[in-house]
């Protein structure tokens, strides 16, 4: 039997302008998910506000990230949620989800 463990982001974070949400702390939807780093942020943009060297960002659904693990034959055997501390959405929505799955 193998057992994994994976994290992500909550796929709703996405939603919202990363500078309305850094700088003054307002969630203002922006974006459609699923959401690109690439398709979504000029690169102009994108790279004055995480720097030239950041990495792409990409959302994924729950049914892509909980439906994966399962078409790939996984049994997921424990789910978590944490809100996102250094995030304005911590206080209305999960940041971050775990699951803990097996492959019988």
């Amino acid at each position: 039997m193998c057992s994994v463990q994976c994290g992500f982001l909550n796929p709703d974070v996405y939603l919202f302008d990363h500078e309305a949400l850094d700088q003054r702390g307002e969630l203002v939807v922006r974006h459609k998910l699923p959401y690109s780093d690439v398709t979504h942020v000029p690169a102009e943009e994108r790279e004055r506000l995480f720097g030239a060297d950041a990495p792409l960002e990409y959302s994924h659904s729950m049914a892509e990230q909980l439906g994966g693990q399962l078409a790939a034959g996984f049994v997921i055997t424990g789910f978590e949620q944490a809100p996102h501390h250094s995030d304005a959405t911590a206080g209305w929505l999960p940041g971050y989800f775990a699951t803990r799955a097996v492959k019988p």
